[in-house]
């Protein structure tokens, strides 16, 4: 009897976390997203990965509420600093990126608008540049957020500015 039971416990957890599964977009209520995945997702991760946690080679071990990402970062910023640099800064697109990246469905969004954070997710929200990782974390206030820059922040902010200039129509102003 017991074994009956502990099936139905985990049927009902399976279809309670299927009914419930929503992608981090519409988590954090983005309405207007697009999805990146299979390799070019991959491809990106790797490149975010190499920049931002150097440490380490893949994903594999980082598991949704056991182990962080943004807890292997060096971060620049952290807490209301982080969330002031956010502020500061803008790009014509966003990669949205959970911290598990590739848990389940290897994907990637692509943004026009930066999230907040309301809900305490674990994710990152990057320019497709790389010149900056903004890491939003479930422990918000106390650990994180987390901004960090990437070694040539410089030259690829510069970029992300000149591009918003030309969206603007300021461009050369």
């Amino acid at each position: 009897m017991q074994e009956i039971e502990a099936i139905s416990i985990k049927l009902l957890t399976v279809n309670y976390m299927d009914m419930n599964q929503n992608n981090l977009p519409e988590t954090l209520n983005i309405k207007k997203y697009q999805i990146v995945s299979g390799e070019e997702a991959i491809r990106i991760a790797l490149r975010w990965l190499a920049v931002f946690c150097p440490s380490r080679t893949s994903f594999k071990g980082i598991l949704r509420h056991k182990s962080y990402m943004w807890d292997l970062i060096d971060c620049h910023f952290q807490a209301k600093e982080a969330i002031e640099k956010f502020d500061q800064h803008q790009a014509p697109k966003y990669v949205l990126m959970e911290d598990c990246f590739g848990q389940d469905d290897k994907e990637l969004y692509i943004i026009d608008e930066k999230p907040d954070n309301s809900d305490l997710q674990d994710f990152h929200v990057f320019p497709k540049n790389l010149a900056w990782n903004m890491a939003f974390t479930h422990e918000d206030g106390w650990i994180g957020p987390n901004f960090t820059m990437n070694h040539d922040y410089e030259v690829l902010n510069r970029k992300n500015e000149k591009a918003m200039r030309a969206l603007s129509g300021h461009y050369g102003k």
